[in-house]
């Protein structure tokens, strides 16, 4: 199966089947990414940010890969959505949470107790903290992939990784309806911190 560069590279030479099979392989960690933050309007936001792809392929740099540019686009899209919704064009997304903008995600939530609890807590958090976390973790993007989706400095996202982390072991903490689920879950989020551990040690 061709990779991700592979299908770039066939698509910007005119192949669409590629540029399709490249949007059907990342449609469903699209939809889940704003399926946690918004109520509605999830699919429109999904067309928009593959339109915004087709329009700018050539402006993608194969070096980082063809995620982080899709995240990139994707979250400039989510938050100019959250903005018009507040009615606030400078609300500051930097310090804001979904729970704070009273929305309600449409995401289907897991089976799993502790799967639900750890993405109920991640809408408590700051906006930048949610969508740094969710890529890191949802979607395994390294450092670097961060850094070009958020258009950041690479020690600045894993600064940001180190915060949102312990924002959300407090939010585990406060929303853990046993004592059980509390400790199972905070398990989960020790095996985060080592792994962010282990890449910070190798980078």
């Amino acid at each position: 199966m061709s990779d991700d560069a592979q299908l770039l590279q066939r698509w910007r030479d005119g192949d669409a089947r590629a540029g399709s099979a490249l949007f059907d392989r990342h449609f469903d960690s699209v939809w889940r990414f704003f399926a946690h933050k918004v109520g509605d309007g999830v699919d429109d936001l999904v067309q928009q940010t593959f339109l915004a792809c087709v329009r700018r392929r050539d402006h993608i740099d194969p070096a980082l890969g063809f995620r982080p540019y899709l995240f990139a686009v994707a979250r400039s899209r989510l938050y100019d959505r959250l903005r018009e919704r507040a009615n606030a064009p400078e609300l500051d997304l930097g310090t804001v949470s979904v729970a704070d903008l009273g929305i309600t995600p449409s995401a289907v939530l897991s089976e799993r107790e502790d799967e639900r609890l750890v993405v109920h807590a991640l809408r408590q958090l700051p906006l930048q903290h949610q969508v740094l976390l969710e890529l890191y973790y949802f979607e395994s993007m390294s450092g670097p992939q961060l850094a070009a989706a958020l258009e950041i400095p690479e020690g600045t996202a894993r600064t940001r990784l180190r915060r949102g982390l312990q924002l959300l072991r407090a939010q585990v903490d406060a929303l853990a309806t046993s004592p059980e689920l509390r400790s199972h879950t905070q398990s989960t989020l020790a095996s985060w911190a080592a792994k962010l551990g282990a890449e910070s040690s190798e980078s």
